[in-house]
């Protein structure tokens, strides 16, 4: 497979009370940042979401849901939309349904893996505030391929779940607070 493009791809996952740390981290950014952004947000598939205008607030990144066919790009930062989960077709971003059958929300675990797929060594991760233990196996794959997970401190996740069983169960790069991921991601980038 040709590669198309050579800068670094975040993928940041997170399910409840992760907005706030997500807004922490992005608000924490330099400009430029020289990677592209990936976020895999535990949305309703019901439901409309008004999450990219939220973020439009904390950051200088563009911030745009994602569409099919389209490669992504530095200075950006893409939304998994509600009712989808996250596939590659190359480095261009392909879209499939979320199947009814999916019950439990395992759409970081599939993103991350399919980031991990594309991207390999690229791809840095990061799991913050969320309830359950989706991401444990999409880290897991993004690390088979060479990449970097981080994972915010559950001490200061509003829900400890998440980001303790990537702890429990693997062994992420590093332990932060949200404001600290933002430095760390930058001085690795």
């Amino acid at each position: 497979m040709n590669k198309t493009t050579s800068y670094p791809v975040v993928g940041i996952g997170f399910s409840a009370g992760g907005i706030e740390a997500l807004q922490t981290f992005l608000a924490n950014l330099p400009n430029p940042t020289g990677a592209s952004f990936i976020i895999i947000p535990h949305l309703s598939a019901q439901n409309e979401s008004q999450l990219d205008k939220v973020l439009k607030r904390y950051t200088k990144l563009q911030i745009s849901w994602i569409t099919d066919h389209v490669i992504p790009q530095p200075e950006c930062a893409y939304l998994l939309p509600p009712g989808k989960q996250l596939d590659f077709q190359a480095e261009a971003f392909l879209l499939r349904p979320r199947l009814p059958e999916q019950k439990i929300n395992h759409m970081i675990d599939l993103g991350f893996t399919a980031l991990a797929q594309a991207f390999q060594r690229r791809v840095i991760g990061i799991v913050l505030s969320g309830m359950g233990n989706d991401g444990l196996t999409g880290a897991r794959a993004i690390e088979q391929q060479g990449g970097i997970v981080l994972v915010q401190n559950p001490e200061t996740a509003q829900f400890q779940s998440m980001p303790k069983s990537i702890i429990s169960h693997d062994h992420p790069d590093m332990v932060a607070t949200p404001k600290e991921l933002a430095g760390i991601l930058m001085r690795m980038l």
